[in-house]
């Protein structure tokens, strides 16, 4: 909450607000029937008159407000006397001028909008304001309304401070009669100055007349905006019946005013939406509380429209309830809309329901496809493989040097096709095999993965002056993260062995193994290299399958160890990317959740 600052004027506005003589003094009719025009005019529950003094706001008149003064320091209407124009807070909880505010707190008031009531001489000693229960907007008429009922109280303030200059110069005049007594006889003093008072109140009766003359026009005026606008308006009584529409509610639904009243209305509510705008009505209408509700109303052109209906219990100066005001608008194309949006979603749902059938049946293919590659096609390589061995062991001597060659490119063939049907086959059994993820430490399973490596390598070490390098950068602490043990294990095999291929021509081959924790709970595993590297255009395409950016006779692969390695990160629900630049190395992120 920020209290709002001391005027630059305060002085000169606390003696103007001394010489309207109005703080304490009991409820007038006329600020009162300013007050409740303000709450009808706005739709809104909580509506007064305030007043601020030096260290206290007090309220001339108010509906709904159960105290007649508060401290001015948690005043908001200290804020709306700071400026000509209105104060508008759509939501006490978003303003930081209010949001704390014990009033805000213990009366749920979330919506204020006040007008400063300014006298002709520039001093403002208040403000004329509406409060909502709940966060709100004011329709521009509705303001604008409201301000002329500010402007009309603050000409009444200025009305009381001519009446109280009036009677002081009454008062003035006696004093000079009594001064003069004895230049004129006693009657004739007495004459003037009952004269000088009948003149007096005459002017104060032609001013409130003149006042109570604007104030209809006001509420005519009102009526004419209402009429002008485009939402639809009604009031009720007591009795729960309508007791007025607005102009734009008759040209919507074509009917007389005669035929709306009483409960007429209901003749144009769609038959399935009756009963429950009714309920909802009657328990708001017992309970003198805020309503809004959707139902659809019968328009001139005999067809159904969707309105929104917001409705506010109306109050009397005293508090006392007087009935309902409701602001209506037509929101046909947001429920179209709306059931469109509903139709695109059933839409798809069935489509992704279709999918998930079709990517089942997919799978099976897959499982059968796999089966076929495991015996249809190793069956016989094994045999070309078996043959080829024994051609070469056996009988190598009786072959010539073209024969030989020969024999070694078939040997150097079943290896490869070995490889691709072995990495096939590690790529389709990713699809079918369980994730079972649990917590790993990332700083124990890099160093298995490198323990394993140098043993399969003995030639790989991790200190300067080795012919190559294979690091761990870690914190001495673990790095937990939520993952699939072995497809990790796989996968930062993978990554490993593509480091050392492409960085095997540097001097010397380093690849180095970082752990650490990332960004947003999450853990982090690095492959750094100092191989060729690759251009950054070409990310994305790194990652799919049989995809490749060198020449296989330069760096021997079958292209899916980088597809394994991503459809892997994507299941454990992790993510892999790259950075780049070509000779310079690359760098492969692992990010998985902690």
């Amino acid at each position: 909450m920020i209290p709002a600052p001391i005027p630059t004027d305060e002085e000169q506005r606390l003696q103007a607000l001394a010489r309207c003589a109005i703080l304490d003094t009991a409820a007038e009719p006329l600020y009162d029937e300013l007050t409740a025009l303000a709450a009808r005019l706005c739709a809104a529950p909580v509506a007064a008159i305030t007043l601020v003094d030096r260290h206290r706001q007090w309220f001339k008149s108010r509906i709904n407000v159960p105290v007649s003064e508060t401290p001015r320091a948690i005043s908001a209407c200290a804020h709306t006397l700071l400026g000509d124009g209105p104060l508008v807070c759509e939501d006490a909880f978003q303003d930081a001028r209010f949001h704390g505010n014990p009033l805000v707190a213990a009366d749920r008031n979330r919506f204020y909008a006040g007008v400063p009531l300014r006298l002709a001489s520039g001093e403002r000693l208040g403000a004329l304001c509406v409060l909502d229960h709940r966060p709100r907007r004011l329709e521009p008429e509705q303001l604008e309304m409201l301000e002329l009922l500010g402007r009309h109280v603050s000409r009444l303030l200025d009305e009381r401070i001519t009446a109280a200059q009036q009677v002081e110069a009454l008062k003035d005049s006696d004093r000079m009669v009594e001064l003069h007594a004895g230049m004129a006889d006693e009657s004739r003093g007495l004459l003037v100055a009952a004269e000088q008072a009948r003149l007096a109140l005459v002017e104060l009766l032609e001013s409130q007349l003149r006042l109570e003359q604007e104030l209809r026009e006001s509420e005519q005026h009102f009526r004419t905006l209402a009429d002008q606008g485009s939402a639809l308006i009604w009031t009720s009584g007591l009795d729960m019946g309508c007791d007025y529409f607005n102009q734009p509610w008759l040209n919507f639904t074509g009917r007389t005013l005669a035929q709306e009243l009483g409960s007429g209305w209901t003749e144009g509510v769609h038959l399935e939406d009756i009963e429950r705008c009714l309920l909802t009505y009657k328990a708001a209408f017992v309970a003198r509380r805020s309503f809004s509700m959707e139902y659809r109303l019968r328009a001139a052109d005999g067809r159904h429209r969707w309105i929104r209906d917001d409705g506010s219990p109306r109050h009397d100066s005293q508090g006392r309830f007087l009935g309902f005001i409701g602001y209506c608008y037509d929101i046909t194309e947001a429920k179209e809309l709306e059931f469109q949006m509903r139709r695109f979603h059933a839409e798809l749902e069935q489509r992704v329901a279709e999918r998930t059938a079709d990517l089942a049946t997919a799978n099976r293919e897959l499982a059968t496809f796999t089966y076929t590659v495991s015996h249809d096609l190793k069956a016989p390589l094994r045999g070309i493989d078996g043959y080829s061995r024994m051609l070469q062991l056996v009988h190598g001597d009786l072959l010539d040097d073209g024969a030989r060659d020969l024999v070694a490119r078939i040997r150097h063939g079943v290896g490869q096709m070995n490889q691709l049907i072995h990495d096939l086959l590690a790529y389709c059994h990713l699809e079918q095999r369980q994730v079972r993820c649990t917590r790993v430490d990332l700083v124990d399973l890099a160093r298995r993965a490198i323990e394993a490596r140098r043993a399969d390598d003995p030639g790989l070490g991790s200190g300067p002056g080795l012919e190559r390098v294979l690091q761990l950068e870690a914190p001495d602490t673990p790095v937990m993260a939520c993952a699939d043990a072995d497809g990790l294990a796989m996968v930062l095999r993978n990554l490993i062995d593509n480091a050392l291929k492409f960085s095997a021509r540097s001097q010397p081959p380093c690849v180095r193994l970082r752990v650490s924790h990332g960004e947003d709970g999450c853990a982090m595993l690095s492959v750094h290299d100092n191989g060729i590297g690759f251009d950054m255009q070409y990310h994305d395409r790194i990652f799919e399958i049989f995809q490749r950016l060198e020449r296989a006779e330069a760096y021997p692969g079958t292209g899916i160890g980088l597809a394994i390695v991503r459809k892997a990160m994507q299941r454990m629900g992790g993510r892999v990317w790259a950075q780049g630049e070509p000779g310079r190395g690359a760098v492969f992120h692992l990010e998985m959740p902690q």
